[in-house]
């Protein structure tokens, strides 16, 4: 009976002095193992065996982890009283740094941002902050980044989430924004006007010009139709002209007597029974024997 006491507390014992020892760090964790409260070595995740009862392991998170901040009142270069709220990424670079150096890296690393960005914002006009939180975002960043490093943390990202001036600050800039809109409005609807005035205006012209030349082209045209009914005319006569000249030109002397034939036969005819006629002419109608039944010829 006693055997198996002693075996039983000697199980229970070597479980105990088992489980002590026995640590299992799980991703993305890593451990700082403390012998007798005297940092010893850092253990990464996996599983690990430590001296029992004398050393414990504290445990730290190595991945990038987000943080809000509150938001927090600060006071432009123009004493204007703003909110601003922001949030940060960091991860854990160095273990050892981390958990010895700083009784809580996180709260410092906290407390520095928000001193910073009090001095950065304290040397900006308001209109400065509100038109530049990247300009903001990046000069924080760059000066947290350079404290936090003896924290054994980095800092990956800095973002200002948002920049709220106070209730009277809010009331006179929503009164710009009105009056400016006003402003704008007023601005486009005379500028409409007049881009109106100007189409109309141009379309008139255009119309004018379009009258006008329709105008001259049909004053043109008709001078031109005038024109060439003229020089048709005018060839028309030319024409007659000259088929009548080629006419007389090819006729022999023999038309002309006959043409002063006929003619004086039409004076025969009339009441007039005396004719009077040049010698020549008399000469040459005497030629032809018709003539006799004229009525008495006078000569000159």
């Amino acid at each position: 009976m006693l055997t198996i006491i002693i075996a039983l507390i000697i199980i229970l014992l070597v479980v105990a002095i088992l489980a002590a020892s026995i640590r299992i760090i799980t991703q993305p964790n890593q451990g700082v193992v403390l012998t007798f409260g005297k940092f010893e070595r850092v253990l990464s995740s996996g599983f690990h065996f430590i001296k029992p009862f004398i050393s414990r392991v504290i445990t730290v998170n190595t991945a990038q982890t987000p943080v809000d901040l509150n938001q927090q009142v600060v006071i432009t270069k123009d004493n204007a009283e703003i909110s601003v709220k922001i949030s940060l990424k960091y991860h854990v670079t160095n273990i050892e740094d981390f958990v010895f150096k700083n009784e809580d890296s996180v709260r410092s690393m906290i407390q520095d941002t928000r001193a910073a960005l009090r001095g950065i914002i304290g040397n900006k006009e308001l209109n400065e902050v509100l038109n530049g939180t990247q300009e903001i975002n990046a000069a924080l960043f760059k000066e947290i980044s350079s404290v936090t490093a003896g924290y054994g943390l980095n800092v990956d990202r800095v973002n200002i989430d948002s920049v709220n001036p106070s209730a009277d600050i809010q009331a006179s800039m929503n009164k710009l924004l009105q009056a400016t809109r006003e402003r704008d409005a007023t601005i486009a609807t005379a500028e409409g006007k007049s881009k109106s005035i100007t189409l109309e205006n141009e379309a008139n012209n255009r119309a004018l010009l379009a009258t006008n030349k329709a105008q001259n082209e049909a004053l043109v045209n008709s001078a031109t139709a005038k024109a060439t009914a003229i020089q048709t005319e005018a060839d028309a006569d030319a024409y007659r002209t000259r088929i009548l000249n080629e006419a007389l030109a090819a006729s022999s002397e023999n038309y002309f007597i006959f043409q002063n034939t006929e003619a004086v036969k039409a004076l025969a005819d009339g009441s007039s029974n005396t004719i009077v006629l040049p010698n020549q002419t008399l000469d040459s109608l005497g030629l032809i024997p018709a003539l006799t039944k004229v009525g008495k010829l006078t000569t000159k």
